[in-house]
C-alpha cells in the first residue's frame, strides 16, 4: 500500500509562521535548557574538583532555588492585599443589604408559618374529631354505659 506524501504549504504566511516558531520557541528554549545543563555541570565539576568554591556555588544553587519562590510569594501576597482590599469595601456596603436580606427573610419565614398554619389546621381539626369518635367507641364498644 502507498502512502500519500501531503505537500507542506509554501504559502508565505506559512513560511513565517515556521520562522518565527524557530526563532520565539525552539531557540530560547534550547539555548535555556543548555545555559541551565551548563551551570549544572560547572556545578558537578566543582563539587566534585575539591576546590575550595563548593560554599559558593551551594550558594548560588540556593539562590536560584529562592528567587522562583520568592516571585510566587510576591503574586500571593498581593492576591491576598486584592482580596483584604475587596472584603474591606465589601464590608463597607454590606451592612445596610445585609438588613435588607434579613428582613426580607424574617418576612418569608413568617409568611411559611401562616400559610404552614392555614393548610394543617383542617388535617389537625380532622384528627381531632376522628380521636373523639374512636375514644368514644373504645369506651363503650356496644353503647352500654
Amino acid at each position: 500500500m502507498e502512502k500519500s506524501i501531503v505537500p507542506q504549504p509554501q504559502r508565505e504566511s506559512y513560511l513565517k509562521y515556521r520562522r518565527d516558531v524557530t526563532c520565539q520557541i525552539l531557540l530560547p528554549t534550547i539555548l535555556a535548557t543548555l545555559l541551565i545543563l551548563g551551570l549544572g555541570g560547572l556545578a558537578i565539576y566543582s563539587a566534585s574538583a575539591g576546590s575550595q568554591s563548593v560554599s559558593l556555588w551551594a550558594d548560588i544553587a540556593l539562590i536560584w532555588l529562592i528567587i522562583p519562590m520568592m516571585f510566587l510569594a510576591i503574586v500571593i501576597l498581593a492576591l491576598l492585599a486584592a482580596l483584604a482590599y475587596g472584603l474591606t469595601r465589601l464590608l463597607g456596603i454590606a451592612p445596610q443589604y445585609t438588613g435588607l436580606v434579613q428582613e426580607y427573610a424574617l418576612w418569608l419565614n413568617a409568611e411559611i408559618v401562616l400559610w404552614t398554619n392555614h393548610i394543617i389546621q383542617p388535617v389537625l381539626v380532622l384528627k381531632t374529631w376522628l380521636g373523639f369518635i374512636i375514644k368514644e367507641e373504645a369506651h363503650d364498644p356496644q353503647g352500654k354505659d
